[in-house]
């Protein structure tokens, strides 16, 4: 294989975008894209595109949008989310800037082509791949859309008899695994996700003091540091401003009640999907369930999830190795592992966006 080829594995996420590259690097950026106000905040950053953490760290001065926040883009139609024509273009915008961000810093080698695989939510519409695509305009030279979970899947070497449950910011996805590409019809996407359960917090912490300020940023550092799904011995004490003096607040209740949230939908698709299959593979799949995405982090969720799955005969839940790059790592190996042939006719014909691998390729 040339070595002058680099291959990329992305992880296209609603808050944290993944990639890792052939050439070694890896790579993570919060997924939001910024631009200075005007000239003088301009001056100030020294630059006319910002990503990342440094768009939230200087908030105040640019116009900034997450270009997938709520599934926009990637799963749910503009409509939905009620957004003109317009502001659809400012997303286009910046999903496209964002993966000539990402692809650059992973230092691909500019004298040969780039190919790269990019994780889709499961179900996906076919104007959703479409977008992705055009994001991947001007970085790639050919570029392949998979199931987030199939990913996931295969960064783990869990190819057969496993259901991945991938808990993203934007959405949930489940993927069976039976050693093949799956089909569309086997999977499912539940509009709801880490950005949710943000909201919910945020929600019940300003009902239950008025009078504290708490920024969306705060709220999801307190998730991810104390997160927990079902009981907890521990107190989760927190100091915010009331009325300009810290305050000690115990949002212990507030904390379970958000991020119990994802509990019941989740439980709800793993059973109408496993109820999909034969009574055999039913069990294999209860037994051998992978959750990945950063919600998968939440501490008791594995434990909570197998508790309530023990009424239909399971299961047997596990966290996947590593949370932030396992669907990139998972994307890089079947960008490798495709024969070359097959890249070099998407390359050729500049016909970006396979939708998936054909199985005879």
């Amino acid at each position: 294989m040339s070595s002058a080829i680099t291959f990329i594995g992305m992880d296209l996420g609603t808050f944290r975008t993944s990639a890792v590259s052939s050439n070694g690097h890896q790579e993570e950026l919060e997924t939001v894209v910024g631009w200075p106000k005007d000239h003088i905040a301009e001056s100030l950053l020294g630059k006319k595109v910002v990503f990342g953490s440094e768009v939230i760290d200087n908030r105040m001065s640019l116009d900034y949008v997450r270009p997938f926040g709520h599934g926009v883009l990637k799963f749910n139609s503009h409509t939905e989310r009620g957004m003109d024509e317009n502001l659809v273009e400012k997303h286009r915008k910046a999903a496209r800037l964002l993966v000539e961000q990402v692809v650059s810093l992973v230092e691909p080698n500019r004298q040969g082509p780039i190919y790269g695989v990019v994780g889709m939510p499961s179900r996906a519409t076919l104007v959703n791949k479409e977008m992705v695509i055009e994001a991947t305009r001007g970085a790639f030279d050919a570029v392949m859309l998979v199931p987030e979970p199939f990913a996931v899947a295969y960064s783990a070497n869990r190819l057969t008899e496993t259901l991945v449950v991938d808990i993203g910011a934007g959405t949930i996805d489940l993927c069976p695994m039976f050693g093949t590409f799956p089909n569309d019809d086997d999977q499912l996407t539940i509009p709801f996700g880490g950005d949710q359960v943000d909201e919910e917090l945020y929600n019940c912490i300003v009902e239950a003091w008025p009078d504290a300020r708490i920024s969306k940023k705060m709220v999801r550092e307190i998730k991810e540091k104390h997160g927990f799904v079902g009981p907890s011995e521990d107190r989760v004490i927190v100091s915010l401003p009331v009325k300009g003096k810290p305050t000690e607040i115990d949002i212990t209740e507030p904390l379970k009640h958000a991020c119990g949230k994802l509990l019941p939908p989740i439980i709800e698709c793993v059973v109408e999907l496993v109820a999909r299959f034969e009574p055999e593979f039913q069990d294999c799949l209860l037994n051998n369930i992978l959750l990945g995405g950063g919600g998968s982090q939440l501490k008791g969720l594995p434990d909570q999830l197998e508790i309530a799955l023990q009424a239909y005969g399971g299961g047997n839940v596990r966290r996947t190795h590593d949370s932030v790059f396992a669907g990139a790592t998972g994307a890089l190996k079947l960008a490798m592992g495709m024969p070359l042939e097959y890249w070099s006719k998407l390359d050729q014909s500049k016909a970006l966006g396979k939708l998936q691998p054909a199985a005879d390729q």
